[in-house]
């Protein structure tokens, strides 16, 4: 008579086999002390999972957490990671972190007119052509460390970088004042160019 629910030790092959209504729901394997799911997966209803050593593999399938996964060490991703509610971005999008708690969102530059409410048009050109004139512009490395304090930079600390600094063009950053503004950078020099154009054609005209 076949085993309907039960345990039943696999002599040939040095495993436990599991029974549920007469069929192997699982197999606990002696060689390698390992457990195995021929079909329908593994259900925990309570109490969770805990591994020790060894690690947990899924091969095929998905691993479906609808709770809260809590990782003590670092998370290796090898695929796409989505962000929730916020999709899974587009191209020459990039997943950014607000910070501790906060959720990570699809961020990029984007330039179509629906996507911004626009609050006017510059026409001080001159004033523009003047700040970028007088703003200094360095030669520099990023650190690699700054005691103890997170660095943020591009991750090439060897590459000698020639840009501005934040306390000199505050104009130019975003997040706080900590960032370049790819934005605001391409924008100020437009209107710098304006300024210029303006000056060479009065120049052109009173010749």
């Amino acid at each position: 008579m076949a085993l309907r629910r039960g345990f039943k030790w696999d002599a040939a092959n040095s495993r436990l086999d599991i029974y549920v209504d007469g069929t192997v729901a699982a197999r606990l394997n002696d060689t390698g002390s390992y457990l195995t799911v021929p079909a329908g997966g593994l259900t925990v209803t309570a109490g969770g999972v805990t591994v020790t050593a060894g690690g947990l593999q899924v091969v095929a399938g998905t691993l479906n957490i609808d709770g809260i996964a809590d990782f003590a060490l670092d998370v290796k991703f090898n695929s796409t990671i989505t962000a929730g509610a916020d999709g899974v971005g587009t191209d020459g999008e990039q997943l950014t972190s607000g910070g501790a708690a906060a959720e990570c969102d699809w961020a990029a530059a984007a330039s179509l007119l629906k996507f911004k409410n626009i609050l006017g048009i510059r026409n001080d050109a001159d004033k523009v052509l003047e700040q970028i004139v007088n703003t200094p512009v360095y030669d520099f490395r990023y650190k690699r460390s700054n005691g103890g304090e997170h660095v943020m930079s591009t991750g090439d600390h060897d590459t000698v970088y020639t840009g501005v600094v934040s306390e000199d063009a505050p104009w130019a950053m975003h997040f706080k004042g900590t960032i370049l503004n790819p934005i605001n950078t391409f924008g100020y020099t437009v209107l710098a160019l304006k300024a210029l154009v303006g000056r060479v054609e009065a120049l052109e005209a009173a010749v």
